[in-house]
Parts: structure tokens; sequence; C-alpha cells
């Protein structure tokens, strides 16, 4: 009798535990934008899933629920204010599954054409659950506690999770707490591009809008427009508007495409950046069109990666995208301000491609200047968020003026953008800031009569950039008085001085110059309430 209750006993044990109702996979967030989001998770039996939200972790009071029982859940929050922060949980039934909690919160995207600035953390070739991958995350993470700011979201560069991208390899390597994201994907949305390694598991060679496999379930797209950009409808890749700044999210990997001209893709791309509106244009892929990483750009088998420098990178330049992302080589690569680089590095001609040189580093006085609408783009090659090769070729890229990683050198990138400013900061696996750099665009803030005030008066900054005297230059500002303004880039005013211009104009000095400190400065003049101003960098 004994061993026959014991027998049941252990039987409804064991029934209970195989009917038990486990989180698998999340909560994580896709798909965000001003209004709405994707909170996805995975469990082990079917259920039909719930999303609750609210204004603090005890009180969730909307209920967003499916419509059918499944394993795999995606269920969009809606009708969210932008700039916004909701706490949430998920579960099904009377069963909350995670949440209620300050660590579950969803923060909406800011409103298009926002200038008040924001933060994202870039890793790529990442997903090896090795030591490199988490010593990385580490370093992030203390780093972003210690900031100010904490990032608003992450891109993710490709080669996400080694070797072939399948499902097990994304648990394993990227849903994971200990070497994963776990811990960062409850209130950290992602947005992502796939690399080759993720490709392994993508029917690559039948027709790109026949693309399927664990990559496409495992992250969505914005293909409908939802967040800005020009519909691309089809999941394949999309572009998206995060306050100033446009993101286009590219796929380097459907070689279909981006090895002939005139494609989808291509035709797509010209219409989207056309259509742009933002100051800020950022791309993001993973075969980088430049490096001497663990890839090397000028082999000729690199097809990807010169399709890419060849029919694409023309298109950068003609737009004016101001930053490329991308993985792939396992290094960290960052080049100088460049364009109308198309062939290999043979070729490569400081005259004629380096819009700027020098290390772009604001501390340093070296931020990178650009026109609105002017050519100068900024690459960065960020594929050893987890990968490192132990020996690098000697010879750089001749665009670069950084390259780190060999051994287990590793790190990731943060990108602040805000108004006038992206500064992009590589924070290696050991917490190290081995790199920071800064693109600086005045943005437009006058009409186009003022505008045409400044090329009127013919006003000019030599010599720039300038370290102990800075003199102004007016042609055509005759027998007024106006007065000079100058600014960091910040908009604060750091020094000012009244002039009179006499007949034929003049050439006036500015005050107190030699006493600031090395950076990128605003000078502002203004003759009878009309303004032009003029940047000019303070060397040390």
């Amino acid at each position: 009798m004994t061993r026959q209750l014991l027998t049941i006993l252990f039987s409804l044990m064991l029934f209970t535990k195989l009917s038990a109702q486990d989180l698998s996979r999340g909560p994580y967030q896709q798909a965000l934008t001003q209004t709405s989001v994707k909170v996805m998770w995975t469990t082990s039996q079917p259920t039909t899933g719930w999303v609750k939200i609210g204004t603090s972790p005890d009180n969730l009071e909307t209920v967003f629920s499916e419509n059918a029982s499944g394993t795999a859940h995606i269920v969009e929050v809606k009708n969210l204010d932008p700039k916004s922060i909701y706490y949430y949980s998920i579960g099904y039934d009377d069963v909350t599954l995670a949440g209620e909690n300050d660590r579950h919160f969803i923060k909406t995207a800011m409103v298009e054409g926002d200038t008040t600035g924001f933060s994202f953390w870039a890793i790529g070739d990442f997903g090896k659950a090795n030591r490199e991958q988490k010593d990385t995350k580490i370093a992030f993470e203390v780093y972003n506690k210690a900031s100010a700011k904490p990032v608003d979201f992450g891109l993710m560069l490709g080669d996400n999770a080694y070797s072939d991208g399948t499902q097990d390899e994304y648990q394993r390597k990227v849903f994971d707490y200990e070497f994963g994201y776990d811990s960062l994907f409850r209130f950290l949305p992602f947005y992502s591009t796939p690399g080759n390694h993720d490709y392994n598991s993508v029917n690559r060679f039948d027709a790109p809008e026949n693309h399927v496999g664990p990559y496409f379930d495992v992250f969505k797209s914005l293909e409908k427009g939802e967040a800005g950009g020009v519909p691309s409808n089809t999941h394949l890749y999309y572009s998206h508007n995060y306050g100033h700044v446009h993101f286009i999210n590219f796929n380097s990997e459907i070689f279909q495409w981006t090895g002939i001209k005139n494609s989808p893709v291509e035709k797509w791309l010209i219409e989207d950046l056309k259509a742009n509106t933002q100051p800020w244009v950022v791309v993001y892929f993973h075969q980088p069109p430049y490096s001497t990483g663990s890839h090397i750009s000028d082999d000729f088998w690199q097809i990807f990666m010169k399709n890419i420098r060849v029919n694409f990178v023309p298109i950068f330049d003609e737009y004016g995208v101001d930053l490329v992302l991308s993985g792939h080589s396992h290094a960290y690569e960052r080049s100088v301000l460049i364009s109308g680089l198309y062939t290999n590095s043979g070729l490569f001609d400081p005259a004629k491609h380096v819009v700027q040189g020098g290390s772009g580093n604001p501390d340093e006085g070296q931020t990178y200047v650009k026109q609105m609408g002017g050519k100068g783009t900024v690459y960065n090659v960020v594929g050893n968020s987890g990968s490192s090769e132990s020996d690098l070729p000697t010879r750089k890229h001749p665009i670069f003026h950084i390259r780190d990683g060999g051994g287990s050198v590793c790190g990731s990138l943060v990108v602040e953008a805000k108004g006038s400013t992206l500064t992009g900061t590589y924070v290696s696996s050991t917490g190290e800031v081995r790199d920071r750099y800064q693109i600086y665009k005045q943005l437009p803030t006058v009409t186009s009569v003022k505008e045409n005030f400044a090329a009127k008066i013919g006003l000019k900054a030599y010599p720039n950039p300038s370290a102990d005297i800075l003199t102004l230059s007016f042609e055509g500002a005759q027998n007024a008085r106006g007065s000079i303004r100058i600014s960091d880039i910040s908009g604060r005013q750091v020094a000012a001085q009244t002039i009179q211009v006499q007949e034929g104009g003049m050439v006036v000095p500015v005050n107190g110059w030699s006493k600031l400190p090395a950076g990128t400065y605003v000078v502002s003049v203004e003759f009878n309430k009309q303004p032009a101003s003029i940047t000019v960098i303070k060397a040390k």
C-alpha cells in the first residue's frame, strides 16, 4: 500500500512538473516607436499571454492580450505617449511570469525632430557565450550606470549568435542571463541587422523576398514606416527615426541585390534618403566597406564588402550620411571624416578623400565639423564585442584614425546624439575609454533670408582652426553697428563684443579668443537684427 501511494504521489509530482508553465525566454522589446512597442517572450507550454502596463510597478491597470494560444508570444503595446516610461508585467490567466518591479519598464521613443538628446549602445559579433562577451557587457553596464544619461536603446550589428544563428544558439548566447543580455532586455529595446553567421540559418540562396529563418523570428522590423522613414514593405531592411536622427537598418547579406545596380534595396534607399527631414543620418549593417581586421576589405574574395563600397558608399556620400556602423571584422576601427573612396585602399588619396583628419576627439579640440547636407562620413567597425583575434594585420587601413583589438581585446560603442553634435565613445572590455570622437553640424535655425545675409556680408573667419588669434572679415556690411557673439556647441555664450563696420567692410580681431579652451565654437554676428554665423575650431 505504501509503495502504491508513493508511486501515485511521484506520478502526480512528475505530471505537475511537466505541466508547469516556465518562462523560457524574455521578456524583451522590439519594434519600438514613439507610441508603441512589441513585447516578446517564449514559454514551455502553449498559453494565451498578456502584458499589463501602468505608471508604476504596483499600478498596472491597462491590459493588452494575445488572440491565440502559443509558446512564442508577441504582444503589441500601443497608444502610449512619446518619450514616456511605463512599467509592465507579462503572464497568462491569473499567473504573472515576470515584471511588477522597476527593472521591467518601457521607454517610448522621442518625437521626431526633438534635439534634446539621447544615446544608444552598439555591439557587433558578440554571440559566443564566452568570457569576452561577458566582460564587454559588464564594462558597458558600469559605464552606463555612471553616465549622467543612460542609453535609450541598443543596435546589434550582426553575427549575433555564432556559429549558425539557430534558435538554440540565440537562447544560449543572446538570451542567457550570464553571457547574454537577459538582464538588459527587460528594459532596453534593441534594433538589429543580420550578419553572415545569422544567415547560416536563413535560406540565403533563395530570392531575397523569401528569406526567412530564426533571425527574422527573433527580431521584428518596422517595414511599414511605423517609426518614420519610407516603408520598405519587407522584413529585410527598414528605416526609423528617433529624435532628430534618421536610422537606416541596412542588410549587407542580400548579395542578390547589393551586387547589382538599380536593385529594390538601392531604389528604396535613395527614396528614403531623399524623403528624410532629420539633420543626422546613421546607417548600420554588418559587413563594412573598409577594414583590415579579421577581414580585409581589399581582398578580392570579400565580395559583400566590395558591393557595399562600390554600389552604396556613393549613395551615402551623395545624401550626406554622417555615421556608418558595421561589425564582421573582429576589431574596433574608426575613420576620420572621409568621402569619395569607392576603390581599394591602394588608391586612397588624403588630398582627395579626407574631408577632415585628426582624432576628432572633442577633448583635444579636434571635433569634426560638417556642413548641413555636406560631404564627410565617419565609418566605425565595432566587430569585437565578443570576438577577438590573436593577431591582426600589421597594416591599418589608411582611412582609420584608430584600430583596437587582438588577443582578448573586446569592446562596444556608446553614441550620444544631442543638438548639433554626434559623439561616439568606445569602451573596452576592461572598462577603458580607448576612443572618443565627435561630429559637429550647426543645425538649421535661421531662414533662407538670414542665410543669404551671411553670404551678402561675406562673413569669413581665419585662420580656421586657430590657436591664438582669430580674425573675422566683412565685405558687404557697410557703415553698420553690430555685435559678435561666441558660443560653445551647447549654445552657451562664452564671449561677446560690439563692432562698427566702416565703408567698404573691415577685418575684426575677436577679443578673448586665445583664452578659450580648445574646442568647436559658433561665431555669430548681427547687423540691423540680421544674424549670420560661422563654425570655428579653437586649437590648442
